[in-house]
């Protein structure tokens, strides 16, 4: 008698526990969807930014660079000798960098970084990566682009290790850093090289926001989740009853 009575508080406490754990689980999807619509959005307006008016960098200011993400631009100017290595940058599984080499704008004094694409690293990693860089005048073409916001951040000097004179590996690309110590004046906004573009390395450029799908699969699976969470409590919940019953 004692343990039949317990049952259904024993019941009672399994749903409340089961629909406590199912809306956290549902509230996890709601979020991975919110996510999947922000995704949607962003990838949108990079299309659409794709198909506007091209930027050209020789007359933009400094000011407005750093909103100008997504539109495609067009450069004149020279490289210099002077390259920064994104370091732990991975493709198809190998470690590398993305190699931004500073272009210097005909007529103007502000330079901008252009990402040239990924290279593979050295074994070892204290020998710098060999390649060559044009000296004649150029033209580029390309997106505008922040660069990938991650990565070790510090503060100061300590952001940057001089592998050469010409050549600095960092963890992060900090802007305000990198003017300070380079004493050049850049657009707080990167060039992402365009395929077909001579002096390139593997560029396999991704938009942002085209990953939405994985945030879909995972709404999916938390709310998969929920659903089971309450279908083994109801389950359980029935068979200690029948069970009382007989």
């Amino acid at each position: 008698m004692h343990a039949t009575a317990r049952r259904p508080v024993v019941s009672i406490g399994l749903l409340a526990l089961a629909l406590v754990l199912s809306a956290l689980l549902i509230a996890l999807g709601m979020w991975q969807l919110q996510r999947a619509e922000e995704k949607r959005t962003t990838l949108a307006e990079f299309e659409r930014r794709g198909t506007a008016a091209i930027v050209d960098l020789n007359r933009t200011d400094n000011d407005d660079a750093g909103t100008l993400a997504g539109y495609r631009a067009t450069a004149t100017g020279y490289y210099l000798d002077f390259n920064i290595l994104l370091d732990n940058q991975l493709h198809q599984g190998r470690t590398g960098y993305l190699v931004y080499t500073v272009f210097e704008l005909d007529d103007r004094n502000p330079s901008i970084l252009v990402n040239r694409g990924w290279i593979g690293a050295e074994a070892d990693r204290s020998r710098a990566p060999r390649f060559d860089t044009p000296t004649t005048s150029q033209r580029l073409d390309g997106r505008l682009s922040q660069p990938p916001a991650t990565g070790l951040r510090f503060e100061g000097s300590e952001l940057i290790e001089r592998m050469t004179d010409d050549m600095w590996r960092v963890q992060h690309i900090d802007f305000p850093g990198l003017i300070t110590s380079l004493g050049e004046d850049l657009l707080v906004i990167t060039l992402l090289l365009d395929n077909d573009a001579p002096a390139g390395f593997i560029r396999a450029w991704t938009p942002p926001g085209s990953d939405e799908a994985r945030n879909l699969g995972y709404a999916f699976q938390w709310f998969a989740m929920a659903l089971a969470v309450m279908v083994i409590a109801v389950v359980i919940t029935l068979r200690s009853y029948k069970s009382g019953s007989t």
